[in-house]
This record gives structure tokens, sequence and C-alpha cells, in this order.
């Protein structure tokens, strides 16, 4: 059971967490801006491409780069400025990009001459919201704690819940079918362990049917927009109404249609909406008069049309950064499914278990955890993983229809052995010759005595050289023997690393090679799978790639073929990279780069 000072922890890893980001601010305030774009916390140099005024007063500003990083998600607090001054600028929020355009929304238009850069700017509007959660349960006395509240503290004691069958998980697998029933029986914390690969996301949507179908109105909530968006397309092709809440900007583009905003621009009051729109764009400036009529009628009409939509909605779809931002004018449901809770630290969840009577909770602590720049123990460690290791069932899904036999069995390690390769995928195999990479399932290319030793940036990160020649011998050869780039993904664990392969194979669109950190894989998957594992000294030290999650993240985003590139004298003092090598002899898929 949690310590009875349980929540005041949780508190003291936020202001933990505070003080390391100002820490990191300040550090970065002090380089250069080149020196700041190589540790991933600006963009620079940029030129303005447009310019749009939006509602509210705020500012749409599209702008345009050279070679630019993927460091920045959407939603990120960021600060649009002149290059000579960059922190000076106009606040604003990141909605996107790619590696020659960024996307902005700022409070006003920028001043300043060009070039521009965008730098990240420290906003605690989240952790504040996350620390006012925690405080409110806090400021309860125990007996109107609720039942949720008191389970996720420790006052009562753990259950396995009655498992409750329904229709809706008539299409699932036995562990699926078992996993949903249990989730679904739980009164107030359900657990589902999900490898990857094994279908939770469709299992998530049946217990979302299935709750529908019982007469809620759940929330389908994940960490990430990626995650939100794969739920909420699931939920909606098994017939449900979704809505999705969020910035149009920030959701991909199959998730589009379901957002609030698209259904408000395309519904009953849409051309009422277009009237007055274009009536406001013709209005006189000279007429003010006039203009504020024209805005109080379009944001009465836009306010009718989003409460008929919300209050249609079967489903709620959003992540847990918009419970706070966007969910006030929600009402509360009875049932909140989160995904990817693996790598949601507990605070996060608090903002919802203070509003529903049941979570259900999906994800897998055999993969990456919550990301904490203060490293405290009490962030790091997940609420999922929290009460599994106080004795709350958590049903594993069992059967995995990604990888390959060979592949399946490398990662079924991590789970005891539990994980089988369905037998639609276990026969899989990369459709093209080219020896000697696709003789086999799963390769390790040994760099052992090569010289390729790894290197620093000023920045801290860590690259090598001579492992980015093999990555590039590897992909062109693959190419060469008729395998679409846009099949493989080159995975690395360090930014460093990753923008010099991105220098070498730039995306472009599907038919790209994609690359990315093991961070921004997670969730992902390909046919080829390389993976540039860095690390090489004569000290064997490895850092957090030592981790065996982040070998397991990696491993599971291959379907047909895995590929790593490392050193084994390095690698080999983790137990987890020597297994992988092992299973490499074993699998007649290792390769000396000698011999090469």
């Amino acid at each position: 059971m949690p310590a009875p000072d349980h929540l005041e922890r949780l508190i003291a890893a936020l202001d933990a967490e505070r003080e390391a980001l100002v820490r990191e601010d300040a550090a970065l305030r002090t380089m250069p801006l080149a020196q700041r774009v190589a540790a991933g916390a600006a963009l620079g140099p940029l030129d303005v491409v447009t310019t749009e005024h939006r509602s509210r007063g705020r500012v749409n500003v599209i702008l345009r780069g050279k070679n630019l990083h993927d460091g920045f998600t959407p939603g990120e607090p960021v600060v649009l400025g002149p290059v000579g001054r960059p922190d000076g600028g106009v606040h604003g929020r990141y909605e996107g990009g790619d590696d020659t355009t960024v996307e902005l929304r700022v409070d006003a238009e920028p001043q300043g001459k060009a070039p521009w850069a965008v730098v990240r700017r420290l906003d605690f509007t989240q952790l504040e919201g996350q620390k006012a959660a925690l405080m409110a349960a806090g400021s309860l006395r125990s007996g109107r704690i609720s039942q949720l509240g008191r389970l996720l503290l420790g006052h009562e004691a753990s259950y396995r819940a009655d498992p409750l069958d329904h229709p809706a998980f008539a299409g699932l697998d036995a562990s699926q079918r078992a996993a949903g029933a249990l989730a679904l029986g739980a009164t107030e914390i359900g657990l589902v362990h999900g490898p990857p690969g094994t279908g939770k996301t469709q299992t998530l949507a049946a217990i979302l049917v299935a709750l529908v179908d019982l007469g809620e109105k759940p929330w389908a909530l994940g960490e990430s927009n990626a995650a939100v968006d794969q739920l909420a397309l699931r939920a909606a092709a098994a017939g449900l109404s979704v809505v999705r809440i969020g910035v149009s900007a920030r959701v991909g583009t199959a998730a589009l249609p379901l957002t609030l905003e698209h259904r408000i621009l395309h519904g009953s009051r849409a051309t009422v909406l277009h009237t007055l729109r274009r009536d406001r764009t013709r209005a006189s400036h000279s007429d003010p008069a006039l203009i504020r009529e024209l805005d109080d009628a379009i944001r009465d009409e836009w306010q009718a049309a989003k409460r008929e939509i919300l209050a249609n909605a079967q489903v709620i779809a959003m992540t847990l950064g918009s419970v706070q931002t966007r969910g006030a004018d929600l009402a509360n449901p009875k049932t909140a499914v989160v995904d990817e809770a693996s790598q949601v630290w507990e605070p996060a969840v608090w903002l919802v278990a203070n509003r529903v009577k049941r979570v259900i909770l999906a994800g897998d602590p055999m993969q990456l955890g919550p990301v904490v720049k203060s490293q405290h123990p009490a962030l790091e460690r997940s609420l999922l993983s929290r009460l599994v290791d106080e004795g709350f069932h958590f049903p594993m899904l069992t059967t995995q229809y990604r990888m390959n036999q060979v592949l399946s069995d490398v990662v079924s390690a991590s789970y005891g052995g539990r994980l089988v390769a369905d037998v639609s995928a276990a026969n899989r195999l990369i459709d093209v010759v080219a020896p000697p990479w696709t003789d086999v399932p799963m390769r390790f290319l040994d760099t052992a005595g090569m010289g390729h030793d790894e290197e620093r940036e000023d920045s801290g990160s860590l690259y090598n050289p001579g492992e980015l020649d093999l990555v590039d011998r590897v992909v062109a050869e693959l190419v060469a023997a008729g395998l679409d780039a846009g099949r493989i993904g080159v995975v690395t664990p360090y930014s460093a690393q990753l923008a010099r392969v991105r220098e070498r194979h730039p995306e472009a669109g599907q038919r790209g090679v994609e690359s990315g950190t093991v961070n921004s894989f997670q969730g992902r998957e390909k046919d080829v799978i390389i993976a540039s594992f860095v690390r090489s000294n004569a000290q064997q030290e490895l850092g957090f790639v030592a981790d065996p999650r982040r070998l397991n993240v990696t491993a599971s985003r291959a379907r047909m073929l895995f590929i790593g590139i490392g050193d084994s004298g390095t690698l080999g003092a983790a137990r987890a990279y020597q297994d992988l090598i092992d299973r490499a002899h074993a699998a007649g898929g290792y390769v000396s780069g000698w011999e090469i």
C-alpha cells in the first residue's frame, strides 16, 4: 500500500520537476542558438511564410527552415523571436511541423526582423493543475473520499473483479475477452496488460462499446495525441459516435472528421456559421458596433453547436492534458479508459480520478515509462505500475499479431515466455532477397574491435559515425534489392545520432526511410527496423541505454526483420543485450562487421 503521505510525496515530486525545468531553462538560456538547436530546445533560423489572424486575438504563423528536428511536441509552449534575442519574442504554442516547416499559434503578430527562432518556454499550467488535483484529494476527510480514491490511496485492499462478459467481446481472442470482461466487471479499477502487437487498442474499443451499451458516455484518454487518435478511430469503426477533443493541428489526418471543430463546421449549424463568418470578413472596420454584433453571433452559434454535438456524443476522446485545459465544459463520466497508462505519471491520472467513479488503465510496464526531467522516483513510477505492485489483478493479452515467430520469441522473453505469435504473423517474412540481411528474420551486426567508438556533441548527446556508415550500407542494399524505403524504420536512442541519420536519409512522406528515437517510435511499427545502439566505449558504460525496456521497445517495432548494429563488447555488459546477441547467434543471424 502507498505510504500515508503518498499525496504529499507526489506534490513534492511535482515541485522537484518544476525546479528541474527551471534549471534546464536557465542553462539553455546561456547557450548560443546553434547549441540550443543541437540540444533539441530551439529551431532556427527560420523565415516567416504566412501569418493568419484567428479568433480571440490569436495568430497562426507558418515558418520555413532547413533540416529541422522533431524535438518539439504539439501543444508545447514556445517563444517566437528574432535569432538575436529569441527569448524576447511573442509567446505561443507549437502546433506541428516537419523537416522544413513550423506551425505556431502565437498571442500576437511577431515584431522584429528575420531570421526567426523558436525556443522552448517554461509553462507550469499542467503541473499546477495536477498539483491542485492532488491537494483536492488530500483535503477530503477519509469518509468523503470516493471508493475509487480510497483504493488509489490504499485505504481499501486490492481485489480481483468478477468478470462481466458482453457481446462486444465476441470478436476478440481468448486473452482479450478475458481481460475485457475483468475490466468491465471492475467497479472502480480495471487494468489491462497489452504487450506490443497484442491488440490492446482493439480490446479497449470493445470495452468502450460495452460501456456505451450499458448506458455510459465514457472518456477515451491517452498520453499522446497519436494514441488517442488510434483509440478514437477504433471506437468510431465499431459504430460509436466519437467526438475528438483537441486542437485540430495536433490531431492526425484520419481522425480529423471526428474532431469537435470539424463536426461544428460540417454539422447542422454550418451554413449559419459560414454566413456569419463571411459577413464578419466583409464588415467595415468603420462600423465597430456591427463587428461586435457579428462576433457575438458567431460565438453564440458556435457554443450552441458545441453543446448539441457533445450532448449526442457517445464517447469523448482526448489527451490527459486536454482534461485539464478543455475538460471544464464536459460532464463527468462514470468511467474513463486510459491508454498508454504505463507512460503516464501518477499526478496526471488524479485529474481524472477526482471526476470519475471508475478508471480502466491499459499499458505495458515492460515498455518505456513516464519522461521525467527531475528523475524523481514518484513520477518515474506510473500509477499503473504501482497498482500492479500492490496486488491489483493485471490480465495480460498473450497473442501478438505483429511479429513473426523469431522476433516474437525475442520479445516474449520480457514477458516470461507467455507471449505467442498468432498463425497470421508467425511465418511472416520479408519479401525481398538481400543477403546477408534478409536470410533470417533477426540480425545483429557486431562492431566490436572495429574502432567505431561513440562521440559526444557539445549538447551532451552521443553519436557514432561508424554505425552511421553501416546504417547507410544496410539501407542501400535493402533498397537496391527492391524493398520500398517507406517500409524501413531506423531507431536510435540518441538525438545526435538521429539528426545525422536524417541528414543522410531525409524522410519523404510514405516513400522515404522513417527514423526516430526509441521514445518517439514507441507505439509505431515497420516491416524492417534497423537499430543503431551507438554506445561503444572501453568502460562498458551504457547509461540509459541499459534499461531493458528500451531494448524491448526497439525490437518490438519490427514486423518481419530486425537488424541491430552495435558493439557487443559494450552492450554485452547488460543482460538484455547479451540475450539479444545470443539469440542472434542461435538464429544464425550474428554477423561480425569484419565479415562485410
